[in-house]
């Protein structure tokens, strides 16, 4: 009897780092649709007069969502454009942390739950997708 052992990426065939850009594509295009679709419920709910911040963004983001999905399908991800990524995202967080700790905007604490939220899962990709790189640097993953 042959026991074959293997590594969690030889049954998905993508390194933790093309994973985890995955995801973040999936949670990019998924918020972007929704602010589209959306944007004049959710400008109401965060304290907006005009939706078309929510539009532009979401129109970012999905174009974001583009940008992810090539870069998750190059093997090995190139290590500048991964550096863009998490770049990019500590960047969402820092302006959430400006929209929760200043008046900028006019949030209740509801709105508030709802920008961290949001700023914590991005905060989540952008710590993923560096540990993913260090893998891949380290060569400890493909």
């Amino acid at each position: 009897m042959n026991a074959q052992i293997t590594s969690p990426n030889s049954t998905s065939g993508k390194s933790f780092l093309q994973r985890t850009l995955l995801g973040n594509a999936v949670f990019s295009g998924m918020s972007g649709l929704v602010m589209l679709l959306a944007a004049g419920a959710i400008s109401q709910f965060l304290g907006l007069s005009n939706p078309l911040i929510l539009v532009s963004t979401g129109i970012a983001l999905l174009v974001f969502m583009s940008m992810l999905v090539w870069l998750s399908n190059q093997s090995p991800v190139p290590t500048s454009f991964a550096w863009a990524v998490i770049a990019l995202d500590i960047l969402w967080v820092a302006g959430s942390l400006i929209l929760i700790f200043s008046d900028l905007m006019p949030l209740t604490p509801s709105r508030k739950w709802a920008v961290a939220i949001t700023g914590d899962i991005v905060a989540l990709f952008a710590l993923l997708q560096y540990l993913g790189l260090r893998r891949q640097q380290s060569g400890t993953e493909a």
